[in-house]
């Protein structure tokens, strides 16, 4: 077998190398201007330096503003929260819902189905106005009933749930109707644990999804004790100022939590989107 000489992939190399620092130098500002006093954010842009990039005068003011002063902490926990919750119903009932289309058969499933889908390609901005209303009759605006009790349902996790679902094995399943076992003691005890892969694909969709929402938590919260990281982040700045310090050091925070997570998880969340369910 030939081996191509590595001389020959220099270029595509070094393409790379240039490629990523186009990437990475920004978030490293970012990172490095988290430290920096206000005044100092854009006095060593240009021209560009080492001190570009390294902080010459080192402090933690802008973190202790945020958390101090501008509540970050309790917004961090709120988004966390309603996160969490949200991934583990949605993954409960969506996960249901698509164990109920891949393996039943009852009237208008195609029909309801194409419903599902059809909800995914709606713009949220479409629904939220309708939404919004149905929270005041409810009276759940500021609560965290609001913030995730709409977003639980998911046509694209419900998808995701039928296809995995569609090759699951037929005789687990029928061996726990032979062994006695109820429709919902089947799913929570043979199919859901053999499902690990595509469940923490689902979850990490939903995390995400509500970890950056910004549009409908501005929606139905009034209170600050209420109030997301993206709702956080918004207030950093104000009409007359921008605190570019406590922004970079916000925005840093609420990057890091979700890749923290997304990271372990990686080969899991390849495997669920790329599997076809469990083989015999």
């Amino acid at each position: 077998m030939n081996r191509i000489n590595p001389s020959r992939k220099l270029p595509l190399y070094t393409l790379h190398m240039v490629l990523l620092l186009f990437v990475f130098l920004p978030l490293i500002f970012a990172f490095t201007s988290s430290f920096r006093p206000m005044e100092d954010i854009y006095r060593y842009v240009s021209p560009l330096s080492w001190k570009t990039f390294i902080p010459e005068h080192f402090t933690l003011e802008a973190y202790q503003t945020i958390f101090v002063e501008h509540g970050f902490g309790k917004a961090l926990l709120n988004s966390l929260l309603i996160a969490l919750v949200t991934v583990a119903v949605g993954i409960l009932f969506n996960g249901m819902a698509g164990y109920a289309f891949a393996k039943f058969t009852f009237p208008g499933k195609k029909s309801l189905f194409l419903l599902v889908l059809l909800s995914y390609m709606v713009p949220f901005e479409l629904i939220s106005i309708n939404l919004y209303a149905m929270m005041i009759d409810l009276k759940w605006i500021d609560t965290y009933l609001a913030l995730i009790v709409p977003c639980i349902p998911n046509g694209m996790i419900i998808f995701l749930f039928r296809q995995y679902f569609m090759s699951f094995p037929d005789y687990l399943i029928e061996a726990a109707r032979i062994d006695g076992m109820g429709l919902f003691r089947t799913f929570f005890s043979i199919v859901l644990p053999n499902s690990k892969a595509v469940c923490i694909s689902a979850g990490l969709v939903l995390f995400v999804n509500q970890w950056e929402s910004f549009l409908w938590p501005i929606l139905v919260t009034r209170s600050q004790d209420m109030y997301t990281v993206q709702i956080a982040l918004s207030n950093f700045s104000t009409q007359y100022t921008q605190n570019w310090n406590q922004i970079f050091a916000g925005s840093l925070i609420a990057f890091l939590v979700p890749v923290a997570i997304i990271l372990p998880l990686q080969k899991f969340f390849t495997a669920g989107l790329t599997s076809t369910g469990a083989k015999e």
